[in-house]
């Protein structure tokens, strides 16, 4: 049995896990307390669209390396798989470019104006659905995480 296929599989789900949590719940964090709001902006800005790629196409690089037989996946896996790659998919498609739209409208008006404000409201409600979407991901993942250990336990010799 070739062991690249199931060391793919695990340094590919390791990677994905734990940089989603940890920058989503620990990096994220510390740099909106620590930096001023516009270098935090630029930070996410520069940060997200490879992190949001991760989120879409390593779910499916997971799906295509999963290292028992595919029957033993059975629906509830790839439907955690499919969760985590949607989720990671509509933030970078549709809430990121959402909330850079935003940015650059509030750019362009004064600050607390009725324009301003309707403009925060509507980024509260844009950032609300990617806090949504990435921890529906990291859940998705954890899941994941847990259902492919039972199974792989199945096959390790007692």
């Amino acid at each position: 049995m070739s062991f690249v296929k199931p060391t793919t599989h695990i340094l590919l789900y390791s990677f994905l896990f734990g940089g989603v949590t940890f920058y989503s719940y620990f990096a994220s964090p510390i740099a909106f307390k620590t930096l001023e709001r516009k270098q935090f902006s630029i930070l996410q800005h520069k940060v997200f669209p490879g992190f949001f790629t991760f989120q879409t196409l390593i779910p499916i690089a997971l799906y295509l390396t999963y290292p028992l037989p595919i029957s033993t996946a059975g629906n509830t896996i790839k439907a955690l798989l499919s969760i985590a790659s949607i989720t990671g998919l509509a933030n970078l498609a549709w809430i990121s470019p959402w909330c850079q739209e935003i940015k650059e409208k509030r750019s362009k008006v004064e600050e607390a104006s009725a324009e301003d404000l309707a403009l925060r409201k509507e980024f509260g409600k844009a950032h609300g659905l990617s806090l949504l979407f990435n921890l529906s991901h990291a859940v998705s993942l954890l899941a994941y995480g847990v259902l492919f250990t039972r199974k792989v336990f199945k096959y390790i010799p007692k």
